[in-house]
């Protein structure tokens, strides 16, 4: 009858004399190992890789909506400030255009205009013309 149970056994502590000269010529071997196993690629057919596959198809996916998102952000900023010089400028015009138009049409500017085409202002005052309105 196999029983499986949970035991700690004593190993025998190796004797101190005894140098292990084995272990540090592994941490070499080891680390040559290891870059040669990423740059073949194998690190990629390992199970842990594979079932890892879903979140790092998923990290992928929002780094590239982070990416997408920057530059729409980005986008969106420069023709923010694109518009806010349009509407600037076309201010400055409006307000430009109604000081013309202001200064064009005041009486004194338009007795200057009309004296060159031969006409005069009057000195006499207008007079109000009244017409009675008929009675039924």
């Amino acid at each position: 009858m196999d029983e499986k149970h949970n035991t700690f056994k004593m190993q025998e502590e190796p004797a101190a004399a005894e140098p292990t000269p084995e272990k540090a010529p592994e941490k070499k071997n080891k680390g040559k190992n290891r870059l040669r196993w990423v740059l073949d690629g194998t690190f990629l057919s390992r199970d842990y890789v594979i079932r890892q596959l879903p979140f790092l198809l998923v990290i992928t996916l929002i780094g590239l909506i982070y990416i997408f998102n920057s530059n729409y952000t980005d986008k969106t900023i420069i023709q923010i400030s694109r518009t806010k010089n349009e509407l600037e400028e076309l201010r400055f015009n409006y307000i430009n255009t109604k000081s013309k138009l202001m200064q064009g049409t005041r009486q004194s500017e338009l007795v200057h205009r009309l004296e060159a085409r031969g006409v005069k202002e009057s000195m006499v005052p207008p007079r109000k013309i009244i017409i009675p309105e008929p009675t039924n």
